[in-house]
């Protein structure tokens, strides 16, 4: 099973709205794991897994969140021609991938078209985490001082 740490994406580093580039390079993360896979950020605080996994039936594919992690597995049914191949080039293996999701990020999607299958991430920062602009009072005697000054 190959799991994969997205948590650095979505890190903030002074402010919320930062967001890492790296992904596991820091641990050596193998990027040769099956299936192959992209991240793209989609937007702000969206983003989306695409998975390829070609020959995979919807049915065959489960996608589900458990205990801060995405985890994807896909388990391809007996096919009974299978001894009659005479070459047998595309494998058809299972597979078990997971990625840790930071908090805050919610799996909002996910949908199989092509081979690809997409999984549609938001980050949603609560209301009291998000940052917020403090105005500045001024008193009405610094007022007074100040056009008095430029006067």
């Amino acid at each position: 099973m190959q799991t994969s740490d997205v948590t650095p994406l979505f890190r903030t580093a002074q402010t919320l709205d930062r967001i890492w580039d790296g992904l596991n390079t820091s641990i050596g993360f193998d990027h040769r794991g099956y299936p192959e896979y992209d991240l793209l950020q989609t937007g702000d605080n969206e983003f989306r897994i695409t998975l390829a996994v070609p020959g995979f039936l919807q049915s065959e594919i489960e996608v589900e969140t458990r205990e801060r992690a995405l985890w994807v597995r896909g388990r391809k049914a007996v096919d009974p021609n299978h001894n009659q191949y005479l070459h047998q080039g595309i494998r058809e293996r299972q597979f078990e991938r997971s990625f840790h999701l930071p908090e805050h990020v919610q799996v909002s999607g996910a949908s199989l078209k092509y081979g690809l299958l997409h999984i549609d991430l938001v980050r949603e920062i609560p209301e009291e985490l998000q940052p917020r602009r403090i105005e500045i009072e001024v008193e009405r005697q610094a007022i007074e001082d100040q056009s008095i000054q430029a006067a």
